[in-house]
């Protein structure tokens, strides 16, 4: 609403602000002209006669009188003189600053101007710039013996990847050109080729999923990008590299650091900028080279904040295009394998029309950017999907897809955010991991908690399906070291749930707040709140879960980094969870 009010108000100002200038400056003009305008040509005539007339006599007159004062005194100016020639310099000056622009409502009507062209820049910016030539090269999920690589690449040329393990500091150091990054090989480690392929087409807005095979695990890779050039001399260029280590052979004991959170904007809060930044991203770089992944849990664009462009595919495209064409994304993405689930804002607000249009078109944007770099998924075309890293198992739900309209009557009872489906496959990975996993994620986009009941939330987070929402919990409680993780309010709370899971929601790492609307309600409904904070436009958790230390009851801390303390440099907040026997 506010956005909107300004979008109306700006115009409206800068209207009124300009009309009174113009109109001050033409009074002014019109006064000055009016004194020395005839009315009519025969006023104008009678007007000079009377003048010449008038003229005459006074001259006479004048001659009479200085030659008079000739005699009695000297030449020296009379003070009557002075009088009229002070009179005649301030009426010229009045004139002038009346035909003057006046200076105060002119600064005022430039600074109008900057900030209506900040609020165009913002909206319109994805329309502006909608990077067709943009280049991606990321790391997707990463197992024990393969990566997912994510890459959008428009020019022509067959593509190869080449790959060579990383050690600590040794002999033989490698300068990435990219940002200036340094890696240590084997002196005798030899470069391996993947093969090459086509390059990725326009189907797809030229992005592709290519994927090492055979890696070796807990192991750290650098991992280039070379295009084969269509030239007579066939040459080849390097395009970009990455990094990254693969996971621990299954469940076996692990350590694990990886971040949590959802919600970003570019450039928000506004900066005025040739090049749109993520605050949340440029943060969370400072911890990248310790993360070994982040879990991104919706709501990675905003296709309908502030406007909504269209139904189309392109019109989400654009969207994350402008994402990865942040300078902080594409560095924060190359060292750091980040996995999604989408959230209501990758279609439209609080989406709740399951396959209907713009379903598809917005689909189609998330599998090409984000969607086809996860894990796959063992139920063909779903969006959810689970994988373990060492003994520390997660499963990722898909809360849009499949759930029913909240304002039907259906809700209170047969009300389903999950789907039959969906919910039936969670249930048995609860069996399979119960006992063989140390640790278990179930990733949400909305928060499980019941505190949040401001504006949607009643019906847009789990609170609006109580009926599906106390079945689950009933499960999970008989699981040991299991945690939720949500995000979607862009506010944080740690929360004892009623079957005594813990739940971390956190949000944003880059959007609006809110603050002096709605609020958390602490424990209710059998929850105990352990943390909430509002304030902060840059909120995202770490996780460390040591499963080696102590094989039998795993140790599980949670961070909370905000830009508002400490600068996001150390943690705002530490929770350290009780760890559970759970063979």
């Amino acid at each position: 609403l506010v956005f909107f009010a300004d979008l109306v108000a700006f115009p409206v100002s800068l209207f009124l602000s300009l009309r009174d200038i113009i109109t001050r400056y033409q009074l002014a003009t019109d006064n000055n002209a009016s004194l020395t305008r005839p009315d009519s040509d025969d006023q104008a005539d009678a007007a000079a006669d009377a003048t010449t007339a008038e003229t005459t006599a006074l001259a006479d007159g004048a001659s009479h009188v200085l030659r008079q004062r000739a005699q009695n005194t000297d030449t020296t100016p009379t003070a009557t003189s002075t009088d009229d020639e002070s009179v005649l310099q301030r009426e010229t000056s009045a004139d002038a600053r009346g035909r003057r622009l006046p200076a105060g409502k002119t600064m005022l009507l430039i600074v109008k101007l900057a900030l209506f062209a900040m609020v165009i820049d913002f909206v319109y910016r994805p329309l502006v710039t909608p990077a067709h030539d943009l280049f991606v090269f990321r790391p997707g999920y990463v197992s024990h013996t393969s990566a997912k690589l994510h890459i959008r690449y428009t020019d022509g040329g067959n593509l190869e990847l080449r790959y060579r393990e990383l050690l600590p500091r040794s002999s033989l150091l490698y300068e990435n050109t990219d940002d200036d990054t340094s890696y240590d090989f084997a002196a005798n480690t030899p470069w391996e080729s993947a093969g090459e392929f086509a390059p990725p087409t326009n189907e797809t807005d030229f992005t592709a999923i290519s994927t090492l095979l055979n890696l070796q695990p807990s192991t750290r890779y650098l991992v280039e990008l070379h295009c084969r050039q269509p030239t007579l001399h066939a040459q080849t260029a390097l395009l970009g590299s990455v990094e990254f280590k693969t996971a621990p052979v299954p469940h076996t004991p692990s350590r694990l650091r990886f971040g949590s959170g959802s919600c970003i904007k570019p450039n928000f809060p506004y900066q005025p900028s040739w090049t749109p930044d993520i605050h949340g991203f440029r943060s969370m770089l400072d911890h990248s080279d310790s993360l070994d992944l982040i879990m991104f849990m919706g709501d990675f664009v905003y296709a309908d904040v502030p406007l909504y462009f269209g139904p189309e595919a392109e019109d989400y495209r654009r969207l994350y295009r402008q994402v990865y064409a942040a300078q902080s994304s594409r560095r924060l993405m190359r060292k750091v394998p980040m996995l999604h689930v989408y959230d209501d804002h990758e279609i439209k607000n609080n989406w709740h029309d399951q396959d209907q249009p713009p379903m598809g078109s917005a689909m189609t944007a998330f599998d090409d950017y984000n969607g086809r770099a996860n894990p796959p998924s063992s139920v063909p075309d779903a969006s959810y999907y689970n994988f373990t890293y060492g003994n520390i198992a997660f499963y990722a739900w898909d809360t849009r897809r499949y759930r029913t309209h909240w304002e039907t009557a259906e809700r209170h009872e047969g009300a389903t955010m999950l789907g039959l489906k969906q919910k039936q496959h969670f249930i048995e990975w609860l069996h399979d991991v119960n006992h063989t996993a140390a640790v278990k994620f179930v990733v949400s986009s909305v928060p499980v908690t019941t505190g949040w009941s401001n504006f949607d939330s009643s019906q847009d987070t789990w609170r609006g399906y109580p009926t599906e929402r106390a079945e689950i919990l009933n499960l999970t409680q008989h699981v040991p070291n299991l945690f939720y993780l949500s995000g979607d309010r862009h506010e944080m709370a740690a929360v004892e749930l009623p079957s005594g899971n813990i739940e971390f929601s956190t949000s944003p790492i880059s959007q609006f707040t809110f603050p002096l609307v709605g609020k958390f309600k602490k424990n209710r409904d059998g929850e105990h709140t352990i943390h909430y904070r509002r304030p902060g436009h840059v909120k995202y958790g770490i996780l460390d879960v040591d499963t080696e230390t102590d094989p039998d009851i795993p140790r599980i801390t949670y961070s909370l980094y905000t830009t508002d303390v400490h600068q996001g440099k150390r943690p705002a907040w530490v929770y350290e969870a009780k760890g559970a026997p759970w063979r």
